[in-house]
């Protein structure tokens, strides 16, 4: 009887220690990425895959793209992943595979992805995508020692980015000339805000029209309200010739 005890004891403690490894495994935090635009031009957009949450031992990733993207040209791991990780890529399939010899934490940029496109128009949240194949965590097990479960499944990916691209960086005007910068974005008009340093010598409307009120220089600052958009644009403005005599000439300096 004794003996048939110590059995049944044995046994509801092997149990005891598989149930509590599983329940360790799987309150395993997975950890979360995000996907934001860098840079985009009429022909290329780069991309950044940004771990946001958690860690991570080792990851498998691959980045698809809709028909307006064509071939992926480049991934580059950031400096600062490349400190505590390998990663090896591949850019026939957009594939990368990390590994670090401790976790990697967030927050810290893992690569940037660059795609060549179709057309000029501006990419958006549709046009990406990524699939996660595989993902390990350290766990540290209630019952002693370490355990590297892969929580590909419950990965979060975010692809939160509105696109804009500045096409120029200054603009040469003249006196009572209106010019509209060159720009590309998929952000509507409400979402943008243009604003001039210097209305006296240039204002600017909801649509990015500059218009020369007086002569001299000016900086048009663009901004989004999802605070991802911050550019500029330098404005000197100056007078024609014609516009000269008028001024010096016809005294237009009071009435012109």
């Amino acid at each position: 009887m004794r003996t048939v005890k110590k059995l049944l004891a044995a046994l509801l403690a092997v149990l005891t220690i598989f149930s509590v490894c599983a329940f360790s495994a799987s309150a395993a935090t997975a950890p979360e990425f995000e996907v934001k635009l860098v840079s985009e031009t009429a022909s290329t957009v780069t991309v950044r895959f940004r771990l946001t949450k958690g860690s991570f031992n080792s990851l498998d990733a691959t980045f698809s793209k809709s028909s307006d993207l064509t071939e992926c040209t480049a991934i580059k791991a950031s400096d600062a992943f490349s400190k505590v990780a390998t990663i090896t890529t591949n850019n026939v399939t957009g594939m990368i595979s990390c590994i670090a010899i401790s976790a990697v934490k967030a927050p810290i940029d893992v690569c940037d992805i660059t795609f060549k496109k179709k057309n000029s128009a501006p990419v958006d949240e549709r046009d990406f995508g990524v699939i996660i194949t595989s993902c390990s965590v350290t766990v540290n097990s209630a019952v002693g020692g370490v355990e590297n479960p892969d929580v590909a499944d419950d990965v979060v990916v975010k692809i939160l980015f509105g696109s804009f691209a500045l096409n120029q960086d200054s603009i040469a005007m003249n006196y009572k000339q209106t010019v509209a910068v060159d720009y590309t974005t998929n952000y509507k008009p409400e979402q943008l805000t243009w604003t001039s340093s210097n209305t006296k010598v240039a204002t600017v409307d909801e649509n990015g029209n500059v218009y020369a009120a007086g002569t001299g220089s000016a900086t048009i600052t663009v901004t989004s309200a999802d605070g991802k958009v911050n550019e500029t644009v330098d404005v000197k403005v100056s007078y024609t010739v014609l516009q000269w005599i008028i001024v010096i000439v016809l005294f237009g300096w009071i009435w012109y």
